[in-house]
């Protein structure tokens, strides 16, 4: 098993030896359209289903004909759309943003990859990134195969990450996370320190994604939510480190409740003090480095229902 993980950590290295978004390509992601949005126009369904990113750019794109049928012929923002139905969106040559590399092997077995995740360093494809993604890179490393993420972190977040390498194995794992049964904890830095030692929120985040893709607090219509704390250290410049276990799964979860409980987390370039709103969400490699830290990960091997548990090393405070 450790030649065979040594082997495997070689291949991650050469993967990212250049980065494979390094050299700039014309990228091509697909749209798929939803039942729901069936019958509307492009540039209609476009905004309701991506709404963080304004009319005026997604108007400006469709006049660049930057919209494919399968076949590939360019449909116009007015083109009618039927759910179902598969459209290209091409984006102009261009080179992906640099990005974070030590990928560390954890474990590998026959049904699991278990990394440590840099930052910053996305799961998958989304805005300016493609190749430059976990999921690229070990598609490049374990080809032909192709890892199945069983949950994801930020781009910006640090720490263990799940793959599965069959399906069967991934939907198993799934059903593990969705019914609660797998637990995770957090290390993290927050600005200012809070007057208890164990708290909780329990405050319900927005479905729906607003600037830059970032999810709000949303009591009315919200997914519910639970994160508790505990402060594991006070700290003299003013900052606490706390310990945090999710008790759901919800999309910036940690960053948005200790944002709405006024603690912003030391590094986040989205959810910033006195409750405003960044205008990034994916820091640059030279830049300080989001103080959040996936670092401790426990479920049921999918075949032989050992507990398994791993950790991964933090480089520390701020």
């Amino acid at each position: 098993m450790a030649e065979r993980m040594d082997a495997s950590q070689q291949r991650i290295a050469a993967a990212c030896s250049p980065l494979p978004g390094a050299v700039a390509y014309a990228n091509r992601r697909p749209v798929n359209i939803p039942a729901a949005h069936d019958g509307l126009g492009l540039l209609d369904m476009l905004v309701l289903r991506f709404p963080q990113i304004d009319r005026a750019e997604w108007e400006a794109r469709c006049d660049a004909g930057r919209f494919l049928s399968a076949a590939g012929a360019v449909r116009a923002k007015t083109h009618r759309v039927r759910g179902g139905e598969r459209l290209v969106q091409v984006f102009p040559l261009a080179a992906e943003p640099p990005v974070a590399t030590d990928i560390r092997l954890l474990h590998e077995d026959e049904s699991l990859i278990v990394v440590s995740k840099p930052a910053p360093l996305p799961m998958h494809p989304s805005g300016r990134f493609n190749r430059n993604t976990l999921q690229h890179i070990l598609n490049l490393a374990y080809a032909p195969e192709r890892p199945r993420p069983v949950h994801r972190l930020d781009a910006n977040t640090t720490g263990v990450v799940l793959f599965a390498r069959t399906r069967h194995a991934c939907r198993l794992l799934q059903l593990q996370f969705l019914a609660g049964n797998v637990a995770k904890s957090y290390l993290v830095q927050v600005a200012g320190q809070p007057p208890a030692d164990q708290f909780f929120s329990t405050a319900a985040i927005a479905s729906v994604p607003g600037a830059l893709g970032t999810h709000a607090i949303d009591e009315a219509a919200g997914r519910a939510a639970r994160t508790d704390f505990e402060v594991l250290q006070r700290l003299a410049d003013g900052t606490s480190l706390l310990h945090a276990r999710l008790g759901s799964g919800r999309t910036n979860q940690i960053r948005v409740h200790l944002w709405h409980l006024g603690f912003p987390v030391l590094g986040d370039p989205a959810y910033l003090a006195g409750g405003a709103i960044g205008d990034t969400q994916t820091l640059d490699p030279a830049a300080p480095p989001l103080q959040l830290h996936a670092w401790r990960l426990a479920f049921q091997h999918p075949l032989t229902g050992a507990r398994m548990e791993f950790e991964a090393c933090w480089h520390g405070l701020r």
